[in-house]
């Protein structure tokens, strides 16, 4: 027997079986592969990276620095002084801010052996490029909406309202935990605030439940909700976008992440993991690594130096934020409710002025369409083509609304993939005040923009990506200003 034939493997012998059949079958496997080309799947919407301002830095320095004049009309004096007397004088306050440069970005690997296996069909380089690029964009657009460095405010221990039904609780003594996220947190899974818990006894009963609300944390987009049967062993139950959660169940172990669009699956790092509950420290909603998005320039309250801190360890930020406690959306006079309270009321009131839009996520834009389109009072007409009403169109949106308390201006209404359902912002684009000398209200200062960096590639032996490779990173380095939060509001917990 021949050295070849001695040599002949498992492998190949195999394949000779493969070949010896009774005629040609499929199963023969004589076919070729109709390989169409390489396809993504990767949605990359990015509405507010586009609309925000990037300009370079003119100089190096660890923060971009503006100047303000605060609004002190209340303090002013009167001006009625009389014959013969000097008119009072105004008062004046100005205020420094500071945005801190922190740098934001994704890399990528490529083995040669995967380049060279590719021949014919892709380059994978340039698949890697473009999309570690598409991840950057999404990226930018998150941290723009929800980067935030400094942490949010501990919660007030939830109130717990026990009921009879709705449930399958029994004769137990339960404990509800609560901690919450920012925007980043959201999207991220990157922590949430220092936990905050208490409990209720039932004394009877075997479908008892659990209503939980706590008062809205300034800042907040989402609720983690935990369980215990004992204040120390804590099981992950929900996480929502109001300040309110229902329990039905005791638990034993984790529960799954709910639904909620485009929430993290992962959690500090760890891949398909759940929100943990730290009642002793802050448990990562501050991000030392992030530069503060207008989320956090609307809620963060400002320290001398003018940096975001804390509500409630500063200067109270000027922008407007109200709560609607889990509470829907309400129709009054063909108009959302809450919308021309609690947003364009106060806002007119404060810098008589109406935003450029109002910005949602796409669950409050389908509410508000549903309540204005689904009321008989909505005026509708009936558009047909050529056709006639054998291809009537269905549906409808709702694009602006009539800002009342302002005079009557349209303000149109956008929807954001980046804001979490449950936030509605009243953004203002400018600022109509005499010498206002503000030509981007919202800007990414960057140091260095949107670049690619390529790696030199050292051998590792032993290991699998240790061979010839490239690598690279598509990164910035920038900081988010907002310099007219006093001309915006936010409304939280929209159920």
């Amino acid at each position: 027997m021949s050295t070849a034939l001695n040599e002949m493997t498992e492998e190949t012998l195999s394949a000779i079986s493969k070949a010896q059949t009774t005629g040609i079958l499929q199963s023969t496997g004589i076919y070729s592969y109709d390989l169409s080309g390489l396809v993504s799947l990767i949605p990359v919407v990015t509405p507010f990276r586009d609309i925000v301002a990037r300009t370079p830095s003119p100089d190096g320095n660890p923060y971009a620095v503006w100047r303000a004049i605060m609004d002190v009309t209340s303090s002013q004096p009167d001006p009625s002084m009389g014959f013969d007397f000097a008119a009072p004088e105004v008062q004046f306050s100005e205020q420094d801010f500071q945005a801190r440069y922190k740098p934001t970005g994704y890399a990528g690997l490529v083995m040669q052996d995967a380049y060279d296996l590719a021949k014919g069909y892709a380059d994978p380089y340039a698949v890697a490029t473009f999309q570690v690029l598409n991840q950057v964009l999404i990226a930018d657009d998150r941290k723009l909406m929800g980067g935030q460095s400094f942490a949010l405010a501990r919660p007030a221990a939830p109130t717990l309202t026990q009921s009879a039904t709705g449930g399958s609780i029994g004769s137990v003594t339960a404990y509800v935990g609560v901690a919450v996220r920012t925007g980043s947190g959201y999207y991220y899974g990157s922590g949430n605030s220092r936990g905050n818990s208490s409990s209720t006894t039932f004394a009877s009963g075997t479908t008892n439940a659990i209503i939980a609300t706590v008062p809205a944390v300034r800042g907040a987009v989402a609720y983690d909700w935990f369980y215990s049967a004992n204040g120390t062993t804590w099981y992950y139950y929900t996480t929502t976008t109001v300040n309110t959660v229902q329990i039905t169940a005791t638990i034993t172990a984790n529960q799954a992440l709910p639904s909620l669009p485009d929430m993290s699956t992962s959690w500090r790092g760890t891949a398909n993991s759940v929100p943990t509950f730290n009642a002793a420290s802050d448990n990562g909603s501050a991000n030392a690594a992030d530069y503060d998005g207008f989320l956090a320039s609307l809620t963060g309250d400002y320290n001398g130096a003018g940096q975001w801190v804390q509500p409630g360890n500063g200067t109270g930020n000027p922008s407007i934020w109200k709560s609607l406690d889990g509470a829907a959306l309400t129709l009054s006079g063909g108009s959302i409710a809450e919308i021309q309270d609690k947003l364009f009321l106060p806002l007119w009131q404060q810098v008589k002025t109406s935003p450029t839009a109002l910005m949602v996520n796409a669950v409050q834009a389908q509410q508000i369409a549903n309540l204005i389109l689904g009321s008989t009072s909505a005026t509708t007409y009936l558009n047909t083509d050529s056709s006639g009403r054998i291809s009537v169109t269905a549906g409808g949106r709702v694009g602006e609304i009539v800002n009342a308390p302002a005079g009557g201006v349209t303000v149109p209404i956008e929807v954001h993939t980046s804001l979490p359902p449950g936030t509605i912002i009243a953004r203002t684009d400018r600022v109509p005040f005499p010498q206002a000398n503000i030509s981007s209200v919202l800007e990414y200062r960057s140091l260095r923009d949107t670049a690619q960096f390529d790696y030199g590639i050292s051998r590792i032996g032993g290991t699998a990506g240790g061979g010839p490779r490239k690598e690279f990173e598509i990164r910035s380095v920038g900081a988010f200003l907002n310099r007219a939060p006093v001309a915006m509001a936010v409304l939280s917990n929209v159920g």
